[in-house]
């Protein structure tokens, strides 16, 4: 095993020219699209039919009366079909709404009695009250959903808070900050007397980080060395900056130290989980093969991270899929006795999702513990991915959710079909909005996949066809023009180059800045270092997330080696699966001069922890 492991980490080390290359353990090129058969998503058909064809119709057109405040429709429509099994939350929705007419006591009771756990009972009750009602029905106990952590991320360290000089300090920066000058940002903090020991060390790590990104080995570990001695959070990040800028120069030594000094402080499991792989590779290069399994195995308990899924590649671990669909009969068995449950599977047959949501999660708030994991599975199989995943997230006390709930997958197929592989799909809609399909960034990207308007406008050009923000709103159409967008940016050659990370980070912070980063990132050919040294703060943590997340979709689906991850793990570029031909490079590192004083450094406004909107060009700088 550590003979195996030493010639995998060493791969990664080395400066080799690029060519095509198929990895090792894995069958041929990708002659096809990347399409992993996500094998574990259930479907509607292991849930029955609430409603008759009649029945369907019929509640789509009371509540669209409903939406759209056609009080006397709705009513109209209730009363002239036969008593179905969204009679009750219909006029719950009717009752409730806002400018709907008054209603008297009399029917409010009414719909108590018949209805005491739907989600807007309390309401309802309230109303009754105020009405003159005195002995009303008893509702359901609702109990407190606590939150869970879900899968790791990088904790971002930050600021200090109500330190004048630090703040004085940062307004004076901004300009050294936005023009990359490092030397100029260096002089004026060490003129800045009066800074608290935690504010000085954020500045030197930030320091440190714009001498690193400018290729300036030496002096990004002079100010790293100096942040590293300081205190809190910004210490480890400078120790971190230091490590990678040894491991940039070859200095396999004090790159094992740093790295492991990182594992050894650092707050967060994602940060824990990169410093000990990296540990690993530093300890290929200085020829320690005996700490390598263990600082691996190490970083494979955090195996939901981007790090932890890297070191099980390399240690050999199988991931075990995991398939739902074939519990869900049983599920429902469990919870389709409950009211609720067969309220919100009848709202799913009439398109009302949003509403259906709702009624799961007063469900999950009311129901036994114990029926708990039954409602979650229903609730994927209901194809309500955001449901899904706040229960994954907000469970009664004593239920844990499992890693499954957090990676939901839809029974969803995009206006033109499937083109790319679904899986990749399902990973960035799941960081870009948790599956919310209405959810709107500050910079305007739009549901599932945060469709910016200038991508919608291209689409729509390109297919003939008007998309304006309602179109946006169906899953089938936003993850159309998401996955063409992704296209698009596969076929940039010089920008992406067809490269997943590069198409990733595209995706995130816009083509433009990835091209310039072509240009001014120093990563030796190594494209996880090429990853830890995007000068985007979110940019970095959307890369290994949505790459994370691909993997545990593909593992999800039943795939028994993802391609992208054993590139990744041998040194390699995975290129965008479906690709013809090989399925990933090895680079060759690009030669650049060390940075010195006589060298003007490139410009490209280096964001020292920058935060970027989705696919925006547009960055806000950190407090």
């Amino acid at each position: 095993m550590i003979r195996t492991l030493a010639i995998v980490l060493g791969l990664s080390a080395l400066p080799l020219p690029a060519f095509a290359a198929t990895i090792a353990g894995e069958p041929g090129g990708n002659t096809r699209l990347g399409a992993t058969q996500l094998v574990g998503a259930p479907t509607l058909e292991q849930i029955p039919d609430q409603l008759d064809p009649d029945q369907r119709e019929a509640y789509r057109t009371v509540f669209a009366a409903i939406r759209d405040g056609k009080w006397t429709d709705a009513q109209i429509g209730l009363d002239t079909m036969k008593p179905g099994p969204l009679h009750a939350i219909a006029r719950a929705e009717m009752y409730t709404a806002k400018g709907s007419p008054r209603v008297e006591m009399e029917p409010l009771v009414a719909l108590l009695n018949e209805a005491p756990e739907l989600p807007e009972a309390e309401q309802i009750s309230r109303l009754a009250a105020m009405r003159g009602a005195v002995d009303l029905p008893p509702l359901p106990v609702a109990q407190r959903l606590i939150w869970q952590d879900g899968a790791p991320r990088r904790v971002r360290a930050k600021s200090l808070k109500g330190d004048m000089i630090a703040a004085d300090l940062a307004l004076k920066m901004q300009p050294y900050v936005k023009a990359d000058m490092g030397r100029e940002a260096q002089s004026l903090l060490e003129s800045t007397p009066g800074l608290t020991p935690e504010a000085l060390t954020e500045w030197q790590q930030k320091i440190a980080w714009i001498y690193f990104l400018q290729g300036d080995d030496a002096n990004a570990r002079v100010m790293a060395t100096k942040a590293q001695d300081g205190v809190g959070d910004w210490a480890v990040q400078g120790r971190w900056v230091n490590a990678l800028s040894a491991w940039r120069q070859n200095d396999c030594a004090n790159a094992e130290t740093g790295f492991e000094g990182v594992a050894a402080r650092a707050g967060d499991v994602d940060l824990r989980a990169a410093a000990l792989y990296w540990a690993s590779r530093a300890d290929m290069v200085c020829a320690r093969p005996d700490k390598i399994e263990g600082r691996l195995k190490a970083a494979a308990q955090f195996s939901e991270s981007f790090y932890g899924q890297l070191a099980r590649q390399q240690l050999a671990m199988k991931d075990k899929g995991t398939s739902v669909g074939g519990l869900v009969a049983s599920d429902w068995k469990v919870v389709g006795k409950r009211p609720n449950v067969r309220v919100a599977a009848a709202l799913v047959e009439v398109g009302e999702t949003d509403l259906a949501d709702t009624v799961i999660r007063q469900q999950a708030k009311i129901g036994d513990p114990r029926e708990f994991a039954n409602l979650v599975r229903v609730a994927e199989a209901l194809s309500l991915p955001a449901t899904t995943v706040f229960l994954a997230h907000n469970c009664p006390q004593g239920v844990t959710s499992t890693a499954e709930a957090r990676y939901p997958t839809p029974n969803w197929t995009p206006d033109s079909g499937w083109h790319i592989d679904k899986a990749l799909v399902y990973a960035h809609t799941l960081e870009e909005s948790r599956f919310r399909n209405t959810v709107k960034s500050p910079a305007g990207a739009y549901g599932l996949m945060q469709i910016m308007p200038a991508a919608a406008t291209d689409f729509a050009r390109e297919r003939g066809t008007a998309i304006d923000m309602k179109a946006l709103t169906k899953p089938s159409t936003n993850m159309d023009i998401g996955q063409r967008h992704l296209e698009r940016l596969r076929d940039m050659a010089g920008v992406t180059g067809g490269l997943l990370p590069k198409v990733i980070a595209a995706y995130n912070a816009g083509p433009r800045p990835v091209g310039d980063w072509n240009a001014i990132v120093h990563d030796n050919g190594d494209p996880l270092l090429y990853i830890e040294s995007i000068p985007y703060w979110e940019t970095r943590g959307y890369v290994t997330t949505v790459l994370r997340n691909y993997w545990m979709y593909e593992a999800q689906g039943g795939k028994k080696a993802s391609t992208s991850r054993n590139a990744l793990a041998q040194g390699m570029w995975p290129r965008f699966p479906g690709l013809p031909g090989a399925s990933a490079v090895r680079m060759a590192a690009k030669p650049y001069t060390q940075y010195h004083a006589s060298v003007t450094p490139v410009q490209a406004t280096l964001a020292v922890n920058a935060n970027v909107g989705p696919r925006s060009t547009t960055v806000t700088r950190a407090d």
